[in-house]
This record gives structure tokens, sequence and C-alpha cells, in this order.
């Protein structure tokens, strides 16, 4: 089950099952939304190299404007950021968090809603976050 994701700037949010947190882009064009969530498969693939067991810490950080970005990291390393967040947002992804686990895909406009690519494609991350946040506010 899907609920109805949520949008911040161009970034969407939904949860699966039992409140699993499901995060990413959102797209326009659908080619684009699959290339880059391919992208984001491979970088991960190599990042870890092939190990499932890379552990991600999530760290929130406060931008100019008064939004946030959510910076994704490995050991030693960035693996993705998604920028101009507001609060109310954040505050629902990060009480998604409370199984660790969070789904890293990408979303394309459709006429009657958002399509999430993890469910349709079956393009997607599963992150496994122990010490989830970080840093919340600077």
């Amino acid at each position: 089950m899907m609920y109805r994701p949520i949008v911040s700037g161009d970034i969407a949010l939904t949860f699966l099952g039992e409140n699993i947190p499901v995060i990413g882009p959102r797209f326009k064009n659908r080619d684009e939304a699959i290339k880059t969530a391919r992208h984001y498969l491979e970088g991960i693939r190599e990042l870890t190299g092939l190990t499932r067991k890379t552990p991600v810490n999530i760290e929130i950080k406060k931008q100019k404007d008064g939004r946030f970005s959510l910076v994704m990291e490995g050991i030693c390393q960035t693996w993705g950021e998604l920028y101009n967040l507001d609060e109310l947002f954040l505050k629902r992804f990060c009480k998604g968090l409370k199984k660790k686990l969070f789904i890293l895909t990408c979303f394309v406009e459709e006429i009657d809603g958002l399509e999430c690519l993890v469910l349709t494609e079956g393009l997607g991350a599963v992150f496994y976050a122990p010490d989830y946040i970080k840093k919340w506010r600077s």
C-alpha cells in the first residue's frame, strides 16, 4: 500500500507498507526519471562494492533560505543530497524512520498523481540508517 505522496519543491515523499519512507526527486519526463533512478542504483552499487551492509548516516542542513537539505552519507563519502525541503516535510520523513529503513527512488508526474518508480519499475534502493539523524538544526 502506498500513501498519497507529499511534495516539497522537486522532492516527493510517500510511505509504503508499515510506514517505510520512500523519498526522491520528481520528474515530468518518465524517461529522465528512469535514467536518474538507474544512475542512483549504479552509483550506490559502486560505492558499496556490492556489500549490502554499509550503514547510512543522514544529515539535515539548514539552507540560507530557511529550507533544508538532506544529505545521505556512507563511510567517508556523500551518496546524495536532496535540496529545498520544508520543515514539515522533514518531520514526516524522520517520523517514518522508526524502523531505520528508507527507500530512495524517483517519482514521475502523471495525470492522476505521482508515479513511484520503486513500485512500477522496481527502481529504488533500500537503505538501513541506524544513526539516521546526525544533525537536525544548526
